[in-house]
This record gives structure tokens, sequence and C-alpha cells, in this order.
């Protein structure tokens, strides 16, 4: 999932599927397959089929592995053998090099569960789905088999039989096309996009003991865009480097984890037709690797098989060690969970230590760095679909993540750190910054989810105490979107502004990785996990809150935000961005070189100081959700007190709605503006008011006006606030308006326009800001009506300050800004509609 500046996030790959043996359609030991359509049949002929030297003769090429692997040029032969139909297969497709220019590279394109199944001389393949589980009632499961989702997606004539009557066939074009039905054409690059076969090739193939790799040359007609965000400017033709894995699953599925919301873990949803409760239930399970101690008994024991990272050869060198200490930061958290060196990370073997190694080879998990000027990052994994366990994991470095991490650091921590007053900043500080993406993008490949809510676990004092911060970082979790520490002031003399491990990670992954001694069944494991989960109760650094809805509202759910009072935090980051002002150009800048990376800083300073009024005018009409369970207490969702909200709307007339004037300096502007200098400080406060005044904060005004009354800070009160302050100019002896606030003042009264014509939605641009995705089942906005009462009464009390401000004023400017907003007033106010109650 990619945020609008940076991932750092997970795209987790693959579906989570029921890990219970016992369910229907899921093998439960050797031999005992799903009992569908396409199960062995008698056995062939021997007139029916080819000579088997006559269909691989000498000139093919033989490869060992879970298959036989049989190549002469372009032709490909699979020789499947008995033991291997019926048993899961995980499909899976990646680009290994995209065309360049765009962000294809290492970005997942397909996946699919498939199994191979005999027929008289036919192989067929077979597509599983797992959205309907059962268990125990045979009459429930012969139902939930009668309405299960397998397909057969192709068939395949068996041209020769091995030794065992193992089944030769041809699979040539799925090489480069991948398998019918299992597409590898881009997913964004639109339903047009083909493949031209006439410029595709099989380029190399590999086989394995437990799995097949294959990577071909494929050239894609009809492509709009990338699946890793590159876009063109229309349709066209391109090329890239396709590689596709065929992985055998464990015969032994590991045993789920049941999900609990109160912590954040990557799922896949299916349907239980056996639950207690006597009817369908949902239900979901973790991605997690499979950890087992060499010792069950010992409290903390070295793993089984220890999770390993690989740092590819193009990883850069002097970034290698960082890297690995990304990946063994997480440690001691599973220590914590009873497991001693966990997780480790390793320098791909060379061609002479291992001549099979392949980044892409889906055995290996792997950090890979894709020389594309892209700046992100993200850490995909694919699993067991039976189970959720991780297979394998790719961490994706995008060249010019560095180059952003550089420049957030700049404009957020370079008034507390001298080493940052100068871009390109020194390569220990680069290294550590990369050591923390590498850390987060680790997390998503155990299966750990965003935690925005952990970004204000923290006290403003905490913040800014160099003790707590050396120890718990500026975040309580890696998993959130806290960046950096812009709290901390220069006199503070915190020297760690990098987050760290936090405390939500250590219980994260105790939650999702410690054994429970005794437990049989995911069922047997509940118990003791929500006991483990309602340790939030009492410890907030604990608590999760991510990326659903009412991450939309919840004011204690930010991205690019820390401190538990954003307030606060705003107002020092602010004091600290007027200190960056200062160095900004020196920092830039170089003899002989243009002013492009002063203008790239200067529009990250802006975008900052945005997104962190966005974060305060997410109090006025907050609804906090309190992620508790049954049995535990204390109400599911609380709001904002009025008090507060009004605090919020001070600070922001105080703040956001005024004139930067330290923003407008003819220094800066001067070198990188020859228009438009104050647009963006216009559009960032046009953008804000419009989100003081959306119909879905308005509605949760209401609904507080509802169920809190007197204690309820109403829409009428915000709009007088807001307009008091918008207009305070009115008040003095003798009124002068800039250019910036006559804007802003013709965008309030505009809005209020539009909710007198009782627009009933507003335009994507007016709607609330948020990086969280929207549920598509909201209900529109409701109670125009009301909001048109209160536009009218605010436009109206308006009318009368502008009419009685005009005598004052004597800037002809002024005098005709205020004219203008008068007449378009009293205009809107006589039309027919508006005088309709």
């Amino acid at each position: 999932m990619r945020a609008r500046m940076i991932s750092w996030t997970a795209i987790a790959a693959g579906v989570l599927l029921l890990s219970v043996p016992a369910l229907s359609q899921i093998p439960s030991k050797k031999g005992d397959f799903p009992k569908t359509p396409g199960k062995t049949g008698p056995a062939a002929k021997a007139g029916e089929l080819k000579k088997y030297d006559d269909v691989i003769t000498k000139e093919f090429q033989t490869q060992p592995g879970v298959f036989a692997v049989h190549r002469h040029e372009d032709k490909v032969y699979f020789e499947i053998p008995q033991e291997a139909l019926g048993r899961l297969f995980l499909w899976y497709a990646e680009v290994a090099r995209g065309p360049g220019g765009n962000s294809w590279g290492g970005a997942a394109i397909g996946e699919a569960v498939i199994k191979f199944e005999r027929r008289g001389n036919r192989i067929y393949l077979w597509r599983l789905g797992f959205a309907k589980r059962s268990r125990g009632d045979s009459a429930i499961q012969r139902a939930v088999e009668a309405a299960g989702t397998d397909t057969i997606i192709a068939s395949f004539p068996i041209e020769a039989e091995g030794k065992d009557r193992s089944a030769v066939i041809n699979v040539s074009e799925a090489m480069v096309q991948g398998f019918p039905e299992l597409s590898i054409t881009p997913a964004s690059g639109g339903s047009n996009a083909t493949i031209d076969t006439s410029r595709s090739y099989l380029t190399e193939i590999k086989a394995f003991p437990t799995n097949i790799e294959f990577r071909s040359m494929v050239t894609f007609r009809g492509v709009t865009g990338g699946p890793g965000g590159g876009i063109f400017a229309g349709p066209r033709t391109t090329t890239a480097l396709v590689h596709q894995s065929l992985v055998i699953l464990p015969e032994t599925p590991m045993m789920g984890r049941l999900f609990d919301p109160r912590v954040g873990y990557f799922t896949e949803e299916f349907t239980d037709y056996s639950h207690p409760r006597q009817w369908t239930v949902k239900r979901e399970y973790i991605t997690r690797f499979r950890l087992e101690k060499k010792d069950p008994n010992a409290p903390v024991s070295e793993p089984v098989k220890p999770i390993v990272f690989y740092l590819a050869p193009e990883v850069p060198e002097k970034w290698r060690p960082y890297l690995k200490k990304g990946v063994e930061d997480w440690q001691p958290a599973f220590e914590k969970a009873g497991f001693k060196n966990a997780i480790i990370c390793r320098e791909a073997p060379s061609r002479a230590e291992d001549p099979y190694f392949d980044p892409e080879d889906a055995r290996y998990s792997v950090i890979r760095w894709v020389a594309e000027p892209v700046k992100n990052a993200m850490g995909p994994h694919v699993h067991d679909p039976r189970s959720g366990e991780i297979i394998s994991a790719h961490i994706i470095f995008w060249h010019d993540v560095v180059k952003l991490a550089q420049m957030w650091y700049f404009v957020q921590c370079s008034a507390q750190d001298p080493r940052a007053r100068k871009l390109p900043l020194p390569d220990e500080l680069t290294g550590e910054l990369l050591r923390y993406i590498c850390a987060h993008e680790v997390g998503h490949t155990l299966g750990l989810r965003h935690n925005h809510r952990a970004s204000q676990a923290y006290s403003i004092k905490q913040l800014r105490d160099p003790e707590f911060c050396k120890k718990y970082g500026s975040v309580a979790s890696i998993m959130s979107y806290g960046r950096y520490n812009y709290v901390a002031q220069p006199e503070d003399k915190v020297q760690h502004l990098i987050p760290v491990i936090g405390p939500y990670d250590y219980f994260a992954i105790e939650w999702g990785y410690k054994p429970i001694p005794g437990a049989k069944t995911p069922e047997d494991e509940k118990p003791t996990l929500d006991e483990w989960a309602a340790r939030q109760i009492d410890n907030p650094w604990l608590r999760f809150g991510g990326e659903d809805d009412i991450a939309v509202v919840d004011p204690t759910v930010l991205t690019e935000n820390i401190g538990n009072d954003p307030i606060e935090a705003t107002a020092l980051g602010l004091k600290n961005l007027d200190r960056v002002l200062n160095h900004l150009i020196e920092a830039t800048t170089e003899k002989g070189e243009d002013y492009s990376l002063l203008a790239e800083a200067y529009n990250e300073i802006l975008s900052h100081r945005q997104r962190w009024f966005l974060a305060v005018a997410k109090q006025v009409g907050g609804v906090i959700e309190n992620r508790i369970l049954a049995g535990r207490g204390g109400e599911t969702f609380t709001r904002v007190s009025k008090e507060r909200q009004k605090q919020a709307v001070q600070f922001l007339l105080e703040h956001a709605f005024t004139t930067p004037q330290r923003l407008l300096d003819p220094r800066i502007l001067n070198q990188i503006k020859f228009s438009g200098a104050a647009n963006t400080i216009m559009v960032h406060q046009r953008d804000l008011l419009r989100a003081l005044l959306s119909q879905e904060r308005m509605t949760r005004l209401f609904d507080a006006e509802l169920l809190l009354g007197d204690k309820a800070y109403t829409p009428a009160e915000l709009l007088q606030d807001l307009q008091k302050g918008l207009f305070r100019e009115l008040q003095s002896p003798e009124p002068k308006i800039d250019p910036v606030r006559r804007q802003l003042q013709r965008t309030y009264v505009q809005i209020l326009i539009d909710r007198i014509r009782r627009v009933e939605q507003l335009p994507e641009d007016e709607s609330e800001t948020s990086p969280f995705p929207r549920s598509r089942q909201r209900p529109p906005p409701v109670r125009v009506n009301e909001l048109r009462a209160v536009a009218r009464l605010a436009l109206q009390q308006l009318l009368k300050d502008l009419a009685a401000a005009k005598a004052k004023v004597k800037d002809p400017l002024t005098l005709a800004h205020l004219t203008d907003l008068q007449a378009t007033i009293q205009a809107i106010l006589d039309e027919p509609s508006a005088k309709k109650s």
C-alpha cells in the first residue's frame, strides 16, 4: 500500500486461508487429496502416448526438482510425478526488472493457489478457492463443497510417461504468458493491455526441490501504468522481465492464529459454516513466519528454522551494514516472544558459493535495490494459503528513497541536529535513516500492518527528554508514520531523533509469535490471546489503530505527526521550521548549481505545515475509538471535548489562517518563483478550511449535539468562531486586508454559499483530507437543511459586519474587497431558493 509521499509499507501478496487440516477441501495427510471432479483417473493405455524418448529428445536439457524440467530453446516440458498430483502449489509472479523511468521493478503482479490432477491422459490445472469453510458436520461439509469456488483453468494433454507413470506435459506457452487465467498482464495496465508473444521469450528456468523459478522477457501492448506506480502518458508498448514461481506448499500446514482487532496483522477473511452459533461467521487468520522452538520446554530457545533475509548483490555497499541492522533490530522482540536469534540477515551467496541462488527464488527472503528514481520502499510477502505461514518476503528499496529520507530529516530535524544542515546528509546519518526504513519494512514482512495510533502514544514532555528518546525513540511503534522527532527543541539536546523498535512492536510480535503451550487448535489459543491483548487497557503504548474507516475521524490516529497533543506538537514543530528557514539557502545550494534542491526543500516545508495543521483540524468533530471487546468495560466511541475543539480552532486561526510572512521571504522566493509565490499557501488554506467545514464533519457535530446536548461543540459555534477569526480585521480602527487573507475570506463565503444552495455533495477536493481509504458503504451526508440554516445565519451577520467596517476603510483594495463580498452575499440571500425555509 503506497502513501502519497512514501510507503515504507507492505503489500501482502498471496491469500490467507484456514489452517486447520480437518477443514473440508484441505488434505489432512499424504495422499488424502480433496474430493474434486479432477481426481486421478484410470491408467492410460500405452498406445495413446508417444514414446518418452521421442518427446524428451537428446537436445533437451533436464533439471531435477519438485518437477523434472526439460528445456530445448523455447520448448519446455514439466514431468509431474504421481506424488505431486493433488498437492497444493502457490503460483506467484513479479516484475524482476521493469522499463526505465518507473517503479515496476519488484512489483507483484499475480498469485494463486493451484494443483495438478490427472484424468486419463490429460493433466487438469485447478485454481482453488477457500472462501467457504466447514468442519465436523459431514452434511455441512458436502454443502460447502457443492458451493465451492474451485475451477479448472487449463487442460494439458499428456504427451509421454516417464518412470512410475510421471506425466510429461508441454508448458511452453505458460513460460511467457503465465498459466491460463493466471494472467501476468499488469493489473494497472487497463483491460486492453495484452502480451505480444512475437516480442516475448523465455530467458531462464530453474528447478529446485520445492519450487520452480522461470523468467521471461515479456512485451506488453496497450499499457497505461505500471503496478509499482509508474505512469505513462498514454497507451504504449513496454517490455519487462517477469519472474514466476511455483512453490509446493508444506504437507503439514502450520496451525493458524485467530486475528484480533486490537493487534494489527495482515489477514485474509473466510466464512465459517460450522461455527457453534449455527450461522455463518466471518473469521480471519494472521500471516506470520513459522517459528518452532528447538527446545519446546525452554522459556527462550533458538528456532528450528530462523527467519533469514539476504542482501541482494545490487544493494549499494555502503548501505549494507545499516540494512543488516534494520533486520536484526527485531531480534529482542522475538527474544521476548521466546525465540533467540530468530531473525538474521546475511550476504547473498556468490556464484561460486551457490550457483543456483536467485534473489527472486520464492524460497528466500531478499532485500532488493531497484535503480529507478522512485522515492519509495515496500515489504511484500507471500504465504501458505492454508495457514498464513509466510514463505518468503522481498523488501524493495527504490533508489531515491535515500533522497526522501534525507529531505524529511532535514526539514524535521536540522534545527536540532547540526549534522543535517547541509544536503546531501553525511553517509553515517543517512545509513541510520535507511536502517529505520528497513526495520519498518521488515515489520510488514513479519505480518504487521501500520499502527498510526502509536505515533500519538508519547507525551510532549517525553519527546523532549533525551534519556526517554534514547530508550524509546519518538513513536511507540516503528510501524507508524511518525517519522522523526520534530517536537524536540534545540535546547532540549535530544540526540536520538529517529524511531526505533517500540513497545507496541515488542507486544505485537509476542502476541503473534509466542507459543501457547497445550493449545491444539486456534480456538484453544483464543482465551490467552484475549488476555494478552487486554493489556492495552492499562498501557496506551500498546494500542493499535490502522488504516480503516474510523481512522478518518479519530484524532488519535494520525500520519506524519507525533505526540499525544497535536496542537502543542505543531506549535513546537513550527518553531523548528522557522529555524530551518534560517539555513535553508545554504543547505540546498552549491556554487555553479541551480536552485532545484532549494525549491524542493521549500515545498517540503509547506507540505509539513499542512499535514500538521490537518492533524489539529481533526480534533474538530473528532471521534475516538477505544478498541475494547465485550466484557472489558468502557465505551467503544467517545468524542473530543468542546473545549479541546475550540482550542484547535483558535490555534488554526492564529497559525494556519494568518499570512505566514516568514515563508514569503524574498531571498528564497525570488530564486525559485517568477509568479504565484503565495499560491501554494493559499491553496493549503483553502483546503484546510474546506476540510473544517466538510459535510462529514458537520454530520459528526450534529451527532454530538444530539448525544451530548449543551456539552457539544455545535456547527453554529464552529462557524461563529471561524467567522470572528477570519474577519478579525473588520474590528480594527482602520481595516486593511492583505491579498492572502482576501482570498481566504472569499473561500469562506463561497463555502457557505454552497451550503445555502443545498449542494448535496462537494467536489473531490472539498472533502476531508485523509490518507486512509474510505468505505464504499458510507451513507451520504444528511441534515442539509440545518446546514443551510446555519450558513444563512452566519452570512447575515457577516453582511452587517462588512457594512460597519466599510466606513472605517481607507485602503482602496480592501474597500473593493469588502464591497465585492457584500454584493456576493446579498445576491445569494436574495435568491428565491435561498429564501425558502
